[in-house]
């Protein structure tokens, strides 16, 4: 695990915070989605995702020509009060509901093809 100061580092950009919120609940989660949410590019997303990864907060795997992402359970358990408080903040967030709502929709589809950033660019 990286510093405490590292941590807030990358709790310190609302992007990540949003992907951190859609994290919190356990699930994983591929680029494709986080970008479409995100109204980002996948290689933007990616650079946001890849510094989270970089500081232990999240892990990843690849299936295919698809990344996924969650949050690694050992750095919640070794700054669970921390942890628990921004998924706390977070979940409160207007922005992050919106973000899991549609989060939702898109778990609903049959794959990634179907989602518009999926077939741009396969991460």
């Amino acid at each position: 695990m990286e510093s405490i100061s590292d941590i807030f580092k990358a709790f310190s950009e609302d992007v990540r915070l949003r992907i951190f919120g859609m994290l919190a609940d356990g699930r994983e989660v591929c680029v494709c989605k986080f970008s479409e949410i995100l109204n980002s590019t996948p290689s933007k997303t990616s650079r946001h995702l890849a510094y989270l990864k970089r500081t232990r907060l999240v892990l990843t795997r690849r299936k295919g020509q698809w990344m996924y992402y969650k949050l690694n359970p050992k750095a919640d358990k070794n700054h669970s009060e921390l942890f628990e408080a921004v998924k706390n903040l977070v979940r409160e967030s207007s922005q992050v509901k919106k973000d899991l709502k549609k989060l939702e929709e898109l778990d609903s589809l049959e794959n990634c093809k179907e989602i518009k950033s999926c077939k741009k660019s396969k991460n």
